[in-house]
């Protein structure tokens, strides 16, 4: 019988340590699924499905073959997200959502609108995810599947400005912020919340913070919540800002408290709050110090360079002119090194190390390398570095070229407008009183020159286009043809004797050259026909979907056709489809 009770006792200690370790890990689970629930993340709309037709001033929707799905009788309709079939129409004041199928749905609450996005650039201006409703006078917010994904408690939902997927909410008077899956981020218990602006390429709005406020009888004070939703700083401050443009992902904070200006990095003080004043300069990644009426320089490890002694500190590319009164000065490099007998007000930094940009006391630039030697004399009244060797130069008649590192002439002065065209070896120039364009290619060679042309980059070739010719290039300035990029149609746009037509693939026409201009087939497979000043719309067989009927404002543009429809772009990231005819 004892054994049998000892038995009993070691079983029971089992069943208990189970139990535990099995509460244990359902308390992980939950704690791991609400931290997911509370990462960042965006949703990228690959496959646009839907969009909006203007017909008589009327909204509606069409699909990709350009066929109606809701009939444009509407005042207004909104599109959240043009992969769903989900569309908020407005008529007589009266809102409902209509799917594909032209059934009202979402019937069951007040009101569901869409959330505009506030501060974020997107082709598409509302939150992806979600949809907010209106229910007994508060609000929540459902998916769009009509999901609910929070209850309609809020008095306020908005979208927080520069984070998209985060939502600024309002209980009882104050503010918090949920994301789009319904986690709660930040307790509504302030007065504001800004995000605090931060942007990566790799993480876009993902690491920024936020910056919230309370009123006191002592006017706003300020805190921070970094974007782990850790409080970095409690609600006491004068003000905080975030240095933006800085390359670290590290929180740096200028913060204000009792009216003294400090420094931190993460949670940790760098500078202590005693400065009247502290700017960051990201040219040279330093903070410009102020204290008692004096100036001084700190690194970026909040280390003194430049003692806090001088009456003003000007930031001249990465030379620091320090001035001890208004006549005396001296000039010190970016790490604090003072510079002797230097020839140059300025010395500007390029994205080649090897290369330094001055400016002397004349206001003239130059060149110098790394090792101080002159390349270029300083007898230009602008320089900006191109790529290479080469320097895009300003002569002091106002005329463009471009020069070496020998100062030679490669491109002559001849131009009002000179520019690299971003993220190519490509350099577009203009010469305004000729209406010209011309492109130059990663040599310096001249690639084309067109008259009353525009430039267009695209993902992966540039357009050089007029009413009289167009052009393709990669981005070193290797001519395309139509068929190397457009490699999915059957026809492309050919010019001959100053006509257009379409040819396939082994050239053979297949459509006269009779217009005077066309665009090539786009995406959804429809392109454009000009003719006599009006355009008109084929299909990606060749077949016309309508005549040159539309008469478009913009003379030296190609339009964007979607069936019989045009496209106009009408502001905040919107646009629609019409068929509307102009005289």
């Amino acid at each position: 019988m004892e054994k049998v009770l000892e038995i009993i006792k070691k079983n029971k200690v089992k069943v208990i340590v189970l139990v535990i370790l099995i509460i244990l890990v359902v308390i992980g689970v939950f704690l791991f699924l609400d931290y997911k629930t509370k990462e960042y993340s965006l949703t990228e709309v690959s496959e646009y499905k839907y969009y909006q037709l203007n017909e008589d001033d009327k909204y509606g929707v069409i699909d990709v073959n350009g066929n109606i799905v809701i009939e444009p009788i509407y005042e207004s309709v909104k599109i959240p997200n043009p992969e769903k079939s989900i569309f908020i129409c407005t008529k007589d004041n009266n809102t409902i959502v209509l799917n594909e199928n032209k059934e009202e749905i979402f019937t069951e609450y007040e009101e569901v609108t869409a959330i505009p996005i506030k501060g974020v650039a997107s082709s598409i201006p509302y939150e992806k995810r979600v949809l907010k409703y209106k229910q007994d006078g508060k609000y929540g917010l459902i998916d769009y599947n009509g999901k609910v994904i929070t209850k309609p408690i809020y008095e306020e939902i908005d979208a927080m400005e520069n984070k998209e997927s985060v939502l600024l909410v309002k209980q009882e008077g104050k503010y918090g912020a949920i994301n789009d899956k319904g986690a709660k981020l930040i307790e509504p218990i302030y007065d504001e919340i800004k995000a605090d602006g931060f942007y990566t390429a790799e993480n876009q709005y993902g690491l920024s913070g936020y910056i919230v406020k309370n009123t006191t009888q002592d006017g706003y004070r300020y805190g921070y919540i970094n974007y782990k939703l850790e409080k970095v700083l409690d609600v006491e401050y004068n003000s905080i800002t975030r240095l933006l443009d800085t390359e670290s992902t590290d929180v740096f904070l200028i913060a204000v408290k009792n009216g003294k200006y400090g420094l931190l990095k993460n949670n940790k003080v760098l500078i202590d709050y005693a400065y009247q004043g502290i700017e960051y300069d990201s040219t040279n990644n330093i903070f410009l110090l102020q204290r008692n009426s004096k100036y001084g320089v700190a690194d970026i490890n909040a280390k003194e360079i430049i003692p806090i002694n001088y009456s003003s500190i000007e930031i001249n590319g990465i030379y620091l002119k320090a001035y001890r009164n208004e006549n005396e000065y001296v000039f010190y490099d970016a790490q604090g090194n003072e510079i002797e007998n230097s020839k140059y007000t300025t010395m500007l930094e390029t994205s080649e190390n090897n290369y330094y940009i001055t400016v002397n006391e004349e206001s003239l630039y130059g060149v110098i390398n790394s090792e101080k030697k002159e390349l270029i004399p300083n007898k230009y009244n602008y320089i900006e570095y191109l790529f290479g060797e080469f320097f895009i130069a300003a002569r002091d008649d106002g005329y463009l070229g471009v020069i070496n590192t020998k100062d030679e002439v490669v491109v002559e002065f001849m131009y009002e407008v000179l520019q690299k065209i971003d993220d190519t070896n490509l350099v577009e120039a203009k010469i305004l009183k000729e209406n010209k364009l011309e492109l130059y290619g990663t040599n310096l060679e001249k690639i084309c020159s067109i008259d009353n042309a525009i430039a267009s980059k695209n993902d992966e070739y540039v357009e050089v286009y007029s009413e009289k010719e167009t052009k393709y290039f990669d981005f070193n300035g290797n001519e395309l043809t139509p068929q190397d990029i457009f490699k999915n149609n059957n026809l492309f746009a050919s010019q001959k004797d100053g006509k257009w037509g379409f040819i396939d693939k082994q050239g053979n026409i297949v459509i006269d050259y009779i217009y005077d201009k066309v665009t090539q087939i786009n995406e959804y497979g429809f392109g454009g026909i000009k003719q006599d000043g009006k355009w008109g719309v084929i299909d990606k067989e060749g077949n016309t979907i309508i005549e040159p009927t539309y008469q478009l404002q913009e003379e030296n543009t190609e339009p964007e056709f979607l069936g019989k429809y045009y496209k106009v772009y009408y502001g905040y990231g919107e646009s629609y489809y019409t068929n509307k005819v102009t005289e």
